[in-house]
């Protein structure tokens, strides 16, 4: 190659030098300019398995943003408002930690958490139940872990973790009184929590009203062996009496009586 072309060459790797730092000055006076003053994720915290994989935010902004820092260890990339995070496995051996930060106009920041585990040694609740009145809710409790759990929740509640908090929701209640387990299992290390709650029905006569005679075990009659006669059960709406030789005023119990809980009222 002769001294033109040489120079030629050279020319056009500053040029291209000159183009790139201009696109970089324009888009940062671009962002001066028209800056997000709000950005919002949908996700505030993001939290990896030890094997990684990849989730997505969607960011709202009313204008131009961008990604600001980013632990080395994860990749972000932004299309269409959406912002794409990615990790490989992790092989440290420790919880790793880090945040993304997305900048808008100069002062406007805002950070994603993200979280991937290491491997689990230990899953330790700070409760180990969870009581609901009959109207539902939401109650939390925290979790000491050092890996990322897998949840599974009874039916009627739902359960979901993330950054050391496990959120329990259910609706409002109906029905019975419900009872269930929450699990909480991270590779060979798991805990349970159990979760009840009260319900619009009685749990003792499920509803009812009504319970089993407690004095004559709902039989709806008791036997005298002294005086060799059946009795109907007074308690439970029986009455008169029968012997071996004839019956006569004889009537059985129905073998239910009102139910103590709820006084018959079934709730």
């Amino acid at each position: 190659m002769n001294d033109l072309g040489l120079t030629n060459n050279i020319k056009n790797k500053i040029m291209k030098k000159l183009l790139n730092y201009l696109s970089v000055v324009a888009l940062l006076v671009l962002t001066a300019c028209n800056g997000a003053t709000v950005i919002t994720p949908d996700k505030n915290a993001v939290d990896f398995t030890l094997e990684g994989g990849e989730e997505n935010v969607n960011i709202t902004a009313d204008g131009s943003w961008n990604i600001s820092e980013c632990p080395e260890w994860v990749t972000a990339e932004v299309q269409d408002s959406v912002l794409t995070i990615k990790t490989a496995k992790n092989e440290t051996g420790a919880v790793r930690e880090g945040d993304i930060i997305l900048s808008g106009k100069e002062g406007v920041n805002v950070k994603i958490k993200v979280t991937q585990a290491a491997k689990c040694t230990h899953i330790t609740p700070t409760s180990d139940k969870v009581e609901f009145e009959k109207e539902g809710g939401t109650q939390t409790v925290n979790i000491d872990t050092d890996g990322l759990p897998q949840v599974e929740a009874p039916e009627g509640f739902t359960a979901t973790y993330a950054a050391g908090v496990l959120t329990i929701n259910t609706p409002a209640n109906e029905e019975g009184v419900k009872n269930g387990e929450i699990k909480l299992t991270c590779e060979d290390q798991s805990a349970t929590i159990a979760v009840s709650q009260k319900g619009n029905i009685c749990p003792k006569c499920n509803g009812t009203g009504k319970v089993r005679c407690t004095k004559c075990g709902g039989k709806g009659n008791i036997y005298s062996e002294y005086w060799l006669c059946i009795y109907g059960c007074s308690k439970c709406g029986g009455k008169g009496k029968s012997d071996k030789w004839g019956d006569y005023n004889f009537r059985n119990g129905s073998g239910k009586m009102t139910c103590p809980a709820c006084g018959g009222s079934g709730h």
